[in-house]
């Protein structure tokens, strides 16, 4: 499998500069003048428009947010350092004691910084959508802090522990909760806490450091490991977008049966695709996630589990949405389940995808050259999916302190069937794996 997957992604290379020729700014310009041309790409377009304008999403942070709403960073810089331990208590009433400090010290400055009245006017205001007082970028970067600290109460330590947990509900501070109906209204999730998009596209500044850390007064390996948790999704992303343009131009020439045109674009698609899955293959490794770190000091934070609802997922990054979208790779899942995580315009551009159908249309049209380019991008959609359950086995640890959860997934009520956290995630991979494609 390893050499399989190396010699597959080692063809990216000779790619990449004819992939990757047009600076981000260019591509950027090209997509939304092509908006106007046809639904595909006035959907791809409006994803960038509605992500900071950019492609991975950029976010910004407390220097471009109304005065009142500075004051969420201010509190949460002064709590980071006091989530992570660098060794778990077993002791539970122990661990009840800690999280309960934590907790009492967010509601102490929250108390102490928020000024509720002055953030409500805000919020008010920001939110009529002819009022530029918060460019959508803010928003974002609002969103990412809110949804930290969210994270920061519903865990109360770092790396998290049972005691918490075993908690079914909790009611946060009226701090945290007052701004978050704006946020979920403005961005369109439903989720009561942080996604993929807060935790990670939107957490990072314009050098791409993290800016909500919690790994704050840890080791250079929990700092590198905490960075490389989100950034190498970003990054992938960086890679993906010219397949992304390149698809909706797919999509678009099938729809207008210009066959030679979708064959050519699908084959450039297909190389773009490599470059992308190798950038992500050859940094997820552990020098950058370290595996004794990952699960404790970066996996746990993003879990939920109150009432029921999950966290934060990998399978939540929209390179592997957008390929099973577009790829037709069913079951999807719910617009209910979808909506809880993925911002409205990530899942307008996933919905537009699924709705075309692409592999069904060229089933339907019999042109057997668009189909075996179809096949080739299955094909190595596939690959990765062995690739990246071989490499999250490495990640696979024993943390006594916790009951087994996978952040996505919640808890793992089932002790015996499970031997370790992330055997949860690993199976899920072999369930993609197995999936019926649709044809």
């Amino acid at each position: 499998m390893a050499s399989l997957l190396s010699w597959i992604f080692s063809r990216a290379s000779a790619t990449s500069l004819a992939v990757h020729d047009n600076e981000p700014s260019i591509l950027y310009n090209q997509i939304i003048r092509e908006g106007s041309e046809h639904h595909f790409a006035g959907r791809l377009a409006e994803l960038l428009t509605n992500s900071g304008n950019a492609w991975p999403p950029k976010a910004t942070h407390a220097e471009t947010w109304p005065s009142p709403l500075r004051k969420y960073n201010i509190v949460y810089q002064r709590i980071a350092p006091f989530l992570p331990v660098r060794e778990s208590s077993l002791d539970d009433a122990e661990n009840r004691r800690l999280i309960d400090k934590t907790r009492a010290l967010i509601r102490a400055l929250l108390e102490e910084e928020i000024p509720i009245p002055a953030v409500c006017e805000t919020l008010e205001e920001c939110s009529r959508y002819d009022n530029d007082t918060m460019p959508m970028s803010g928003w974002l970067g609002f969103y990412s802090c809110l949804a930290s600290l969210r994270h920061a109460y519903r865990w109360g330590v770092l790396p998290v522990v049972r005691e918490a947990q075993n908690e079914k509900s909790l009611q946060f501070p009226r701090e945290l909760d007052i701004p978050w109906p704006y946020i979920q209204r403005r961005v369109g999730i439903t989720s009561p806490g942080g996604s993929l998009s807060s935790n990670s596209y939107y957490n990072l500044d314009a050098r791409r450091e993290i800016v909500y850390s919690i790994t704050s007064g840890m080791g250079e390996e929990h700092n590198r490991t905490e960075l490389w948790n989100g950034l190498l999704f970003v990054e992938v992303e960086d890679k993906a977008l010219p397949m992304y343009r390149h698809i909706s131009q797919a999509a678009h020439f099938l729809e207008i049966e210009d066959y030679p045109s979708t064959i050519s674009t699908l084959e450039i698609a297909n190389e773009e695709l490599k470059v992308a899955f190798k950038h992500f293959y050859d940094n997820m490794n552990d020098y950058n996630l370290v595996p004794s770190l990952w699960l404790p000091y970066c996996q746990g934070f993003q879990g939920w589990t109150l009432e029921g609802i999950n966290g934060v997922s990998g399978g939540q990054n929209i390179l592997i949405r957008t390929l099973d979208s577009f790829l037709g790779i069913r079951p999807w899942p719910t617009e209910e389940e979808e909506a809880l995580h993925l911002p409205l315009a990530q899942r307008n551009w996933l919905n537009c995808l699924r709705n075309f159908d692409i592999r069904a249309v060229a089933q339907k049209k019999g042109n057997e050259e668009v189909i075996k380019q179809l096949d080739h991008m299955v094909t190595q959609l596939r690959l990765w999916r062995m690739g990246h359950m071989r490499r999250m086995q490495r990640y696979q640890v024993h943390r006594p302190e916790r009951n087994k959860m996978t952040a996505g997934k919640s808890l793992v009520q089932d002790d015996s069937v499970q031997t370790s956290d992330e055997s949860v995630m690993v199976n899920h991979l072999k369930q993609m794996l197995s999936r019926i494609v649709h044809t």
